[in-house]
């Protein structure tokens, strides 16, 4: 006999991560340079995103959403993963533009 109980979508929490540490000038001098130059091109690579890409006003409204301590979920249903914060859906889109950013780590 099947079964004809539909499957519950599962819901898992995505963290909002720091996308780059920024280090002090005394913190950097203190490194070994090999070290030092990993963290110079990691933030120089982080300003460039930053500043040279424009993050779109969704994105940017969940973001200090997250900041603020709101949770944003992944959905995952039979066919498709949503996501939503706040008990309200947003689209895909948005959250990949926090991924791109480093924010986000996305599960596949």
């Amino acid at each position: 006999m099947k079964s004809t109980q539909s499957q519950m979508p599962v819901e898992t929490a995505i963290p909002l991560l720091e996308p780059v540490r920024i280090y002090t000038a005394k913190e950097l001098a203190a490194m070994p340079l090999s070290k030092m130059n990993e963290a110079i091109e990691a933030q120089e690579a982080y300003f460039v995103l930053e500043h040279t890409t424009k993050m779109g006003g969704q994105a940017i409204t969940i973001r200090r959403l997250m900041q603020d301590g709101s949770k944003l979920f992944q959905v995952k249903e039979k066919s498709r993963t949503r996501y939503k914060i706040n008990n309200e859906f947003v689209e895909p889109r948005i959250i990949r533009q926090l991924e791109k950013r480093g924010l986000v780590k996305l599960g596949g």
